[in-house]
């Protein structure tokens, strides 16, 4: 092979090396870590500046979906002033970033823009820069080059605050900006001036710039409470002393006697009211988002428009109580923090969760008051049928006894009539005898007769008692008549005279002279005076002057017997009982006593009713219609007192 022709194929070799090289190259390049490089005007270790990178960094790596490589310069112009056109601060820039394959600049603040611009043109030729939280008119997009975008705020970025403070204050008399003596300072106070001369107000402005802080904090203690104060910027103050406006804030919203507005987020919480604030943390996400859309661009497709700044009206809940001001006059949408919540939401959820607990309560316990009331109704019912059951039998066991007394009547009667008889024909035959002898004295055949005949007498009344007791029984109807009240009670206090003398107990009538008279049976009605007189007698008889007392009394329309003893008197469980059959306090009594009395009192259409006397005793009432005619005599007072008779007249 000739010389030219190895040179040739030397050549071709070359040249299919190149050719085969360069795929490899630009492959290795597209899966190599994006390079973000972050410069910030001032420290990169403040809050509001944490706040902004933690947020930028997630956003780009969430949304590249690619591990991506951050570097982060603080250049820190405020500190170190002088710098911002070094050359050994550009030559330093040179030395590590030349060849290190910069994928994209974020410069933070205007002056880093600048610098960028400016200084890194040369060390990082076209690498897109995309700049965050630039103010205009500092900035101006139409002059930047075209590899440059970014977020930049409006040059009228305190007019909403300003509106938002007119809203609260309507009674406000000033306005007072304050501001430090550094650049970045003088930019922000001359912003919010702009703010208040572009608003046309009327209210009196106050500029405090370049004071010391020791100076500053003196005259603002002496502003009037309706004034606005809006805190605009402080790094340097006019002693030269560098801050953080984050830690100084507080101290000068606290100086204040009025409320106090700001323009970042960062400050609301340390005394400052509020305002149209930018919130570090979102501009992190915007301005993530917009490196990511630059990332993601097409080979020579051009950069994304500057984006505004986002801005929202927050306000400190505690700062309106602080200075009175209404909650309802702040902006629409406005995000009220630090409000501290209402006893109902603060305890919210433990008086839902008591007041479910207490209802549930509630309902088993009614559910349980119920089955109780249902089980008392039952068991009420039960009783009842009991008791019904128990009446039943008791009547069905009187009737038997009625029954049986109506036979044991018939058996007494049908007995007793033939030795009454004889006793009667005996005590006739013996008053015969003893008038038709002489041998006795005028004196005492009379006396004889007169007992023979009231054996004779007696012998009658039993006689008809049987009768009426048998007809009573089997409730056969006998013959009325008019009946003197008066006559029977006489006639009963005759017959008890010696039980009285024997009881050494006094029997009172008093008989009203107009009675008149009752339809009836005199014999049955007798039988009811009797009843309660011999009542009265054993009731009374453990008195040391014991007495029973019998009065007649003329109403209207009916005729009142009255029977009043003063004995013990009767015991509320005695006298529900009184008139029922059978029922007996006395060792050896029946329980048929008072029975019949109701039987023949409702037999004549009346009525009985047994009380106790306020001064002792019992009260037997025995109530009967009366006729029409009242009888005439004159009144009298019947006293027997121990078998003796006498006789008072009126």
């Amino acid at each position: 092979m000739g010389q030219p022709a190895a040179r040739t194929f030397v050549l071709a070799l070359i040249a299919l090396s190149l050719s085969a090289s360069a795929p490899v190259a630009s492959a290795q390049q597209s899966q190599r870590r994006k390079r973000v490089l972050v410069i910030y005007q001032q420290q990169a270790e403040t809050l509001p500046m944490l706040e902004f990178t933690r947020q930028l960094r997630l956003t780009i790596s969430k949304e590249l979906g690619a591990p991506v490589d951050f570097y982060q310069e603080a250049l820190d112009f405020d500190r170190f002033t002088g710098r911002e056109s070094s050359s050994p601060l550009a030559s330093y820039f040179d030395e590590k970033y030349r060849r290190f394959g910069i994928d994209v600049v974020v410069p933070v603040g205007g002056r880093a823009l600048r610098f960028a611009v400016d200084q890194l043109g040369d060390v990082l030729p076209k690498v897109p820069i995309v700049f965050a939280l630039c103010a205009a008119p500092q900035t101006d997009p139409a002059s930047l080059p075209v590899h440059v975008t970014g977020r930049l705020a409006s040059a009228s970025r305190f007019e909403p605050t300003l509106w938002m403070a007119r809203r609260l204050q309507p009674d406000a008399n000033e306005i007072v900006v304050i501001g430090g003596a550094g650049t970045s300072d003088s930019v922000a106070v001359a912003a919010a001036v702009r703010a208040v001369t572009a608003s046309g107000d009327s209210l009196r402005l106050t500029v405090l710039q370049g004071f010391s802080l020791d100076a500053l904090l003196p005259r603002l203690r002496l502003l009037s409470p309706r004034s606005i104060a809006i805190f605009a910027n402080y790094r340097l103050d006019g002693a030269g002393q560098i801050f953080e406006p984050a830690d100084i804030v507080g101290s000068i919203a606290r100086a204040t006697p009025a409320p106090m507005y700001t323009q970042l987020m960062s400050y609301v919480g340390e005394g400052v009211l509020g305002g149209s604030v930018v919130r570090f943390d979102n501009e992190g996400i915007g301005t993530g988002r917009l490196v990511v859309r630059v990332l993601r661009r097409r080979p020579g497709a051009g950069m994304p428009a500057v984006e505004p700044v986002t801005k929202s009206f927050v306000a400190d809940w505690r700062q309106l109580r602080r200075f009175g001001l209404s909650e309802t006059r702040l902006p629409p949408g406005t995000h009220l923090l630090y409000r501290e919540p209402t006893t109902w939401e603060r305890y919210r959820t433990v008086v839902l969760l008591t007041s479910a607990v207490l209802v549930a309560e509630l309902a088993l316990i009614g559910a349980l008051l119920v089955e109780r009331r249902r089980r008392k109704r039952a068991q009420k019912a039960s009783e009842e049928q009991q008791l019904r059951l128990d009446e039943s039998r008791r009547v069905v066991a009187h009737m038997g006894r009625v029954a049986l007394l109506g036979e044991l009547a018939t058996t007494i009667s049908h007995e007793l009539r033939q030795p009454l008889a004889a006793i009667r024909m005996n005590a006739q035959a013996g008053a015969r005898a003893v008038r038709s002898r002489n041998a006795l004295g005028a004196e005492d055949r009379a006396l004889f007769d007169e007992i023979f005949r009231a054996i004779a007498d007696d012998n009658a009344l039993a006689s008809d008692i049987i009768t009426r007791v048998r007809a009573l029984v089997r409730s056969e109807a006998l013959p009325d008549q008019p009946v003197d009240l008066n006559e029977v009670c006489r006639a009963s206090a005759r017959l008890l005279q010696y039980d009285a003398l024997t009881r050494r107990t006094d029997i009172i009538l008093s008989l009203d002279p107009q009675l008149a008279a009752v339809v009836g049976d005199p014999i049955q009605l007798q039988q009811i005076v009797l009843n309660l007189l011999l009542n009265g007698l054993e009731a009374c008889a453990a008195r040391t002057t014991p007495r029973v007392e019998v009065f007649t009394i003329n109403h209207d329309s009916e005729i009142e017997v009255l029977v009043r003893d003063n004995g013990p008197g009767l015991p509320e469980g005695v006298r529900i009982h009184l008139f029922e059959s059978f029922f007996t306090t006395k060792p050896q009594g029946l329980g048929l006593g008072l029975a019949i009395v109701h039987s023949i009192v409702e037999r004549h259409h009346g009525r009985i009713l047994a009380e106790n006397n306020e001064e002792g005793g019992a009260v037997f009432r025995v109530v009967l219609p009366r006729t029409r005619a009242p009888r005439s005599g004159a009144g009298e007072v019947q006293r027997l007192q121990l078998g003796t008779e006498s006789t008072v007249f009126h």
